[in-house]
């Protein structure tokens, strides 16, 4: 008989995992009650005439067998025209809880409160994978009292959802690479997929996680290598297609993988006031206008405001590392921020957490770089958490600065952070000397 292993006799590992469990378990009733009560007692509203409230339209609309129509068109003007200005995924989860009978905006409200307690139990899982149970418990603590996190889940954005798919994919991608094959890298694009059908440009993020994740395994041929990077992405467009071919249809032929809003991000980002005012990197509807309907259907109203957004740069190239800076600079947090936060408080979130969520950013974002750092001097994998800054870095590049932006990196963000709190933890209990073989 050969020996037997700890892992197979050794009570120890499972006593860990029933711990683990315990202590996961117990964050998310603290991240539940954090979410319920910050929407019960703050009550962020729902505007009518705004993306929370279009949301709110469109899963409605999809309740009521009326199919995914614009949803202020038929509320303000009667009129029923096909839309893809929001990606479907958030109106679908809207529409389920209509139909279970949850219709009212303060009952959606708590079901997101729900996704986004999910997300808190996936960082767990996720920071357990990077670094061990300690830090997947610290990570799970974090995301649990965020207020970047549990803000959005009491409002009516597909961020929660969002940031949910993310976390799991990069949890999925971290198992792929640890037994490389073709089902799981295919099942972690599909989550990718999912996650574009939330906000479009996760569908950037296919790319970017699966092909350096695949290329850099180690002992694997590289036809292999190619082989399950394709499969990644593949997953990604799989998921994907049958809303690009229903968008096709709608709208007579045009390609519109996933939603026609990058048509109003462009021409809303790129104006005068946009470039050269102290509202730079920012995004104004004056500058938008609105979709001209008159004579054309969303996806050519959207092609002619991506047009004009896109001959906007092209006429003001030499200013536009200085404009692509300030945004970057809005998104992560360190610029006109007294303004940023105003603005974003409009969006349905508190002024007063979005302020205190800011200011926790401030805490987080360095404590996350020395985590990468010791991460990386142990050879952990970091490039699936890494490739989620990589992909804030071209939205808001591509579009303008707006701190839920970063929610996709907000993962990550949080279990590199814990990996430096359990880090210095056991550095200062062990007197400057870590017990961790990590």
């Amino acid at each position: 008989m050969p020996p037997v292993t700890a892992a197979e006799g050794d009570p120890a590992p499972l006593r860990s995992d029933r711990r683990f469990a315990l202590g996961l378990l117990a964050v998310a009733a603290v991240a539940l009650v954090v979410r319920v009560g910050f929407a019960i007692v703050v009550d962020p509203q729902v505007a009518e005439v705004s993306d929370a409230g279009a949301y709110h339209l469109l899963g409605t609309h999809l309740a009521e067998g009326r199919g995914y129509i614009r949803p202020f068109d038929l509320t303000l003007l009667g009129e029923v025209r096909p839309t893809a200005e929001y990606p479907p995924l958030l109106p679908a989860v809207i529409a389920v809880s209509a139909l279970a009978g949850i219709d009212g905006v303060d009952g959606q409200q708590l079901v997101l409160c729900l996704l986004g307690t999910c997300t808190v139990v996936v960082v767990g899982l996720l920071g357990r994978r990077v670094g061990g149970r300690a830090v997947g418990l610290v990570a799970a603590a974090i995301a649990a009292c965020y207020p970047m996190l549990f803000q959005s889940d009491a409002v009516l954005m597909p961020e929660t959802p969002f940031a949910l798919l993310v976390a799991t994919s990069l949890l999925l991608a971290h198992r792929a690479a640890a037994a490389p094959s073709a089902g799981r890298f295919l099942a972690a694009g599909a989550v990718v997929g999912l996650a574009a059908l939330t906000r479009a440009e996760a569908l950037l993020l296919a790319p970017l996680l699966f092909v350096p994740l695949a290329l850099r395994l180690p002992g694997q041929p590289t036809r292999r290598r190619l082989l399950l990077a394709f499969g990644g992405v593949a997953g990604a467009v799989l998921v994907v297609a049958p809303w690009t071919m229903r968008n096709a249809v709608r709208f007579d032929g045009a390609l519109v993988p996933v939603s026609n809003n990058l048509g109003s991000a462009l021409a809303g980002a790129n104006c005068d006031k946009t470039w050269s005012t102290s509202q730079t990197g920012l995004w104004l509807y004056e500058c938008f206008g609105g979709f001209d309907l008159t004579d054309q259907d969303e996806a050519e109203a959207a092609a002619a405001q991506r047009a004009r957004g896109l001959e906007y740069v092209g006429d003001h190239l030499g200013r536009l590392p200085a404009v692509v800076a300030v945004r970057e600079a809005r998104t992560w947090g360190v610029y006109d921020i007294e303004r940023q936060v105003l603005g974003e408080s409009f969006e349905g979130r508190s002024l007063r957490w979005q302020t205190i969520g800011t200011r926790t950013w401030w805490v987080l974002a360095p404590l996350a770089a020395v985590g990468l750092v010791v991460a990386l001097r142990r050879r952990r994998l970091v490039w699936p958490l890494v490739s989620t800054f990589a992909l804030v870095v071209i939205t808001t590049a591509v579009t303008y600065g707006n701190q839920r932006f970063r929610v996709a990196a907000e993962p990550a963000v949080v279990v590199l952070a814990a990996v430096a709190l359990v880090r210095l933890s056991d550095v200062v209990r062990r007197g400057g000397r870590s017990s961790l073989p990590w």
